[in-house]
């Protein structure tokens, strides 16, 4: 009897995490996360994200590299007033940290091994010495997500770097967006307003909130 479709893809998500629970990381729902907490503040995840279309011909997974942290979910919570912040400090799919074009795998049929040991290479030899990065102290990380233009949260330069560093992130952030001229007019939008009526949680664009933020946080840009 054929196995079904959510039975190959966790059997896949537990044959993937072999490689990272070697590393102290433990495995969650069914095997579909994979987390670590090297200290008391960062938590590095693995989330094997899977599809409702998979059926025997195609069974989707996509991985999801996500670091957590608990001082910058303290902080968020309070500067983006929502309490369903959960601290994240950087995360990619897996697909945009090995290159630029989107790409899913399949562990149908004779894709399985193939997708298995695929994955499991690309956490071994590039999300794992990313994830070492942020077991650093946070002038560390911080200092690597400048040099190597990470773009770690803005929230984590806040809470561990000072106001003077975050600036300069979100000052280079701005310059480098190709969207500039949208996030400028928002800017000087908000310099028109009161504090009172600028709303963080809401987005009018991709980053809206994150700029509300760094602005009621004090951060301007030049």
């Amino acid at each position: 009897m054929s196995k079904k479709p959510r039975e190959i893809f966790l059997k896949g998500c537990n044959e993937i995490a072999e490689v990272l629970t070697l590393h102290g990381f433990k495995v969650a729902q069914k095997g579909q996360t994979v987390s670590k907490r090297p200290n008391k503040d960062i938590t590095l995840q693995v989330y094997f994200q899977s599809s409702h279309y998979n059926d025997e011909n195609s069974v989707t997974i996509i991985p999801h590299i996500t670091v957590y942290s608990k001082a910058v979910k303290t902080f968020d919570i309070k500067a983006y007033k929502n309490e369903y912040c959960t601290g994240i400090v950087w995360g990619k799919q897996l697909c945009y940290i090995l290159g630029a074009e989107y790409k899913v795998w399949d562990l149908a049929k004779t894709n399985y091994a193939r997708t298995v040991s695929e994955i499991q290479k690309a956490l071994t030899d590039t999300v794992l010495p990313l994830f070492d990065v942020f077991c650093k102290s946070p002038d560390e990380i911080i200092e690597y997500g400048i040099t190597q233009k990470l773009d770690i949260s803005l929230s984590y330069f806040l809470v561990f770097g000072g106001k003077e560093t975050a600036e300069q992130v979100f000052q280079t952030k701005i310059n480098q967006c190709r969207y500039k001229g949208q996030y400028m007019k928002l800017y000087n939008t908000l310099l028109n307003m009161k504090e009172d009526n600028i709303d963080p949680k809401y987005n009018e664009f991709v980053g809206a909130g994150e700029m509300k933020m760094a602005y009621l946080q004090g951060l301007r840009l030049r």
